[in-house]
């Protein structure tokens, strides 16, 4: 168990209490030692990728120099990412890792952001616990298709991490809490927080644009689309 609390006092609106216990519960799962890497290396990841994305890419780190430039990379620019930069970094630290890694950083990276956009001050992050990894096997059906790494079927982004089942259910829990349940995906007339389907889609397309994220960009407007025409609203898109 960590300390966290994520009150999120200086929030100009209301903050879910789930929403709170919901980072407070990862920040838990970060400190714990993972499938892969212990409890330390994942705390030392995480405070990798927070300095990276707040600018400082000054620090130094225990972790191999392939992870360290791995979090660095991911954390700061990941658009820079390319298929031949995985096949090194996984080839040197194996992919199971690599997508462990990935998924502690996003999951920084997604917090952090949102806590900046309510206005309040980051959470520390938590003590590291003790411990040793799973190393719980990767999935049977979990094999290199058409995407950079191995993962299950179909080849979408929640799949993505599916080497790595425990990053994979928390990547999930994490994205129905800040976009969309499985269920309300399927649905293009919902309404979710005051903002109605085409709205939500509308954030997600400009802020993957934003962020250099082409496939997401181009599913999300995609997803604009379909909602608008469903509910018969004329957008010029």
């Amino acid at each position: 168990m960590t300390n966290a609390s994520f009150a999120l006092m200086q929030s100009p609106v209301a903050v879910a209490p789930e929403l709170s216990q919901l980072f407070a519960r990862m920040w838990g799962r970060i400190a714990a030692p993972g499938t892969w890497w212990t409890g330390p290396e994942r705390v030392t990841i995480a405070n990798l990728a927070r300095a990276e994305r707040g600018g400082n890419h000054d620090r130094t780190s225990s972790l191999p120099a392939a992870a360290h430039g791995a979090v660095a990379l991911l954390a700061a620019t990941p658009s820079a990412t390319t298929a031949a930069w995985v096949d090194t970094i996984t080839a040197d630290i194996g992919l199971e890792r690599y997508i462990e890694l990935v998924g502690i950083v996003s999951d920084v990276v997604a917090i952090d952001t949102v806590t900046r956009l309510l206005g309040c001050e980051l959470e520390p992050l938590p003590a590291a616990l003790g411990g040793t990894p799973s190393q719980e096997p990767t999935p049977p059906g979990v094999k290199k298709r058409s995407a950079w790494v191995a993962m299950a079927s179909p080849p979408i982004p929640p799949n993505v991490l599916a080497a790595v089942p425990a990053a994979q259910d928390t990547l999930i829990e994490l994205t129905e809490a800040l976009y969309l349940t499985g269920a309300e995906m399927a649905n293009p007339d919902i309404s979710k927080e005051g903002l109605h389907r085409t709205q939500i889609e509308l954030v997600a397309t400009t802020t993957a644009y934003a962020n250099e994220c082409f496939y997401r960009t181009l599913s999300h407007a995609r997803m604009l689309s379909w909602s608008a025409t469903a509910t018969h609203q004329d957008l010029d898109l």
